[in-house]
């Protein structure tokens, strides 16, 4: 696959995810075609829209068939490789701190004040419900399949790996474009899961280490962010920054562990 392909596939897949949702929310609030009960259950479109979006391109330019049974089938996964993926996700945590808080740094420089705007936990809703589906089932198992074990492949087919694996990162990052400050944080992501896939040859582990990524991240919502706000409150100073530290490191040991770590590739 050439580089332009996989941009392009990416874009298609935004395209036709946005495309649902318009569709939904046409349906939702300018119809009346749904009793006003059902109002509560919009976040259901969301879960849909993603579904559709990956079924389209799934169906229409990879064409697993029963690649994707053989892929998910996770007998002979070795539970040696969780701790290590339990670092790189902690890792992450400290590591991406400061790129999310890239706008909150820049006003604190300028003006000595920055706002710590955090979505407020609302409780076990209709919304959190679909938003968790999203989160922890629907995204870890689409993404990965399509960014790693078909774009990433198909683009290792010719290109050098180095380039397989900063492009399909990329093309990840560029999904999760919901702010600017997102896009470094995906990347790295997108190049550490593409490190484990090639690694082991096996997508579950990198479906894994998104899902557990993801909880931690639900997690923190839940409990009002706590942690989050322990930091922020340090007015990044030398702890806030040696806490970065500590995420980089904690995070590079994690993968070079995994990395050294033998596997078996059948099954």
């Amino acid at each position: 696959m050439t580089i332009h392909k996989a941009i392009l596939l990416t874009l298609l897949l935004i395209f036709v995810f946005s495309l649902t949702q318009v569709g939904f929310g046409f349906i939702f609030y300018k119809t009346e075609l749904l009793p006003e009960y059902l109002q509560k259950h919009v976040g259901i479109t969301t879960v849909i829209s993603f579904l559709v979006a990956y079924i389209v391109m799934f169906r229409f330019f990879w064409k697993p068939k029963a690649e994707i049974k053989k892929t998910l089938n996770f007998r002979n996964y070795e539970l040696k490789i969780l701790p290590y993926l339990i670092l790189i996700v902690f890792g992450l945590q400290l590591l991406d701190r400061p790129f999310w808080d890239l706008e909150k740094i820049w006003n604190y420089l300028n003006y000595s004040e920055f706002e710590t705007d955090f979505s407020t936990f609302n409780g076990f809703s209709p919304a959190f419900l679909y938003g968790t589906i999203s989160t922890l089932i629907i995204s870890p198992i689409c993404e990965e399949l399509f960014f790693r074990k078909f774009l990433l492949k198909k683009l290792m087919e010719q290109n050098s790996q180095k380039i397989g694996i900063i492009i399909s990162s990329l093309c990840f990052a560029i999904i999760h474009i919901e702010t600017p400050f997102n896009l470094f944080p995906t990347f790295i992501f997108g190049i550490i899961s593409s490190l484990i896939f090639i690694k082991t040859k096996k997508i579950g582990y990198s479906i894994l280490l998104h899902f557990l990524v993801n909880l931690l991240v639900q997690t923190l919502y839940v409990f009002d962010f706590t942690f989050d706000r322990w930091l922020l409150d340090l007015n990044f100073n030398v702890i806030y920054w040696i806490m970065f530290l500590i995420g980089i490191g904690i995070t590079y040991f994690g993968i070079k562990k995994l990395l050294a770590t033998p596997y078996k590739i059948n099954g």
